[in-house]
């Protein structure tokens, strides 16, 4: 049911997602700076996607654990999903040469 809300409006349940992702982001960045390890746990890829999907990227989960964005047929691992979630929140990494 349309409200007259544009699609991209933020609501209370965006924030919240938001809020939710940018609290596991923090904890996610340092153990993949300290201890060099990209693993990530089931609940940390469901707030991503839910993140990615709010911002208008739609995710779809595939049988062997990776998975597609949008209408793309290219699959992506679990961690690389979170990593767009990241890069999304944190925007690009600046590079200081």
């Amino acid at each position: 049911m349309d409200r007259g809300m544009p699609s991209n409006a933020v609501t209370p349940v965006r924030r919240e997602i938001s809020r939710r992702f940018e609290a596991i982001a923090d904890a996610i960045l340092y153990r993949w700076s300290v201890e060099r390890d990209t693993w990530v746990s089931p609940s940390e890829v469901q707030e991503a996607r839910a993140y990615l999907e709010r911002q208008g990227i739609a995710t779809t989960a595939l049988p062997d654990g990776r998975f597609t964005l949008g209408a793309n047929d290219d699959s992506i691992d679990a961690d690389r999903l979170v990593l767009l979630g990241l890069r999304r929140l944190r925007g690009p990494r600046r590079r200081y040469d």
